[in-house]
């Protein structure tokens, strides 16, 4: 009877699971694979080349992220990275109370040193995110425990393209590609918000991709 009891309670739990969204907010600077990864998540298997570049901010659309048995359904809208389109991300934030954060980065900062896209990008979102209020032209409204993230992922992606550039053999979040982010991640853990970071291959390795989704799920 017990044993009949668990498997009801993992079927119900599951059913839970599939169709209770877990509202993600998916950011960056431009050409970072953001499309990209939102295809990953919505189709499974490599994605095509995608050449033309995301207008503003889109509709959210669920998506089901399925690996070891466990089942998740996440929520996320797709949102231009050229920084004219950034303050879409607070809209974004505050409209479908973004639970989790995807970051993504590529390797343009240390590809070219000069090129502070990634840094900068960066760098707006945590002040977005450590402001105490949401900021609608002159108009003020003081943000309640609820609107902070619960988790912010900070992740590295196109590693196929860049990971034989640089050697290194050590963990993947000590990686050097995230030391230019560092302060503003200790910021974030001043207010007790964590950041994952990983490295991923969105175009072409979806299990790095969902595995990531999941972790962030249930380790945060």
């Amino acid at each position: 009877m017990a044993g009949f009891a668990v498997v009801v309670a993992e079927a119900g739990l599951n059913i839970y699971n599939r169709f209770h969204c877990q509202n993600f907010g998916i950011y960056g600077a431009e050409k970072v694979g953001k499309t990209t990864l939102h295809r990953q998540l919505r189709t499974r298997g490599e994605v095509s080349e995608i050449k033309e570049r995301t207008p503003g901010l889109q509709r959210a659309s669920r998506k089901l992220v399925k690996i070891d048995g466990d089942i998740r359904t996440i929520k996320a809208a797709d949102v231009g990275g050229q920084s004219q389109f950034w303050h879409e991300w607070a809209k974004d934030m505050r409209k479908r109370k973004v639970q989790y954060i995807i970051f993504l980065i590529d390797s343009k900062h240390i590809d070219e040193t000069f090129n502070l896209q990634n840094q900068l990008a960066w760098q707006f979102l945590i002040d977005i995110i450590l402001d105490t209020h949401w900021r609608t032209g002159r108009k003020h409204k003081k943000k309640k425990h609820h609107d902070y993230p619960t988790a912010i992922g900070l992740w590295a992606n196109k590693y196929d393209e860049w990971g034989n550039k640089y050697e290194y053999d050590g963990p993947p979040d000590k990686h050097p590609i995230f030391e230019p982010f560092k302060l503003g991640i200790q910021r974030l853990n001043e207010i007790g918000i964590p950041t994952h970071k990983y490295i991923i291959s969105a175009k072409t390795d979806s299990e790095m991709v969902y595995r990531g989704v999941m972790t962030m799920i249930k380790d945060y």
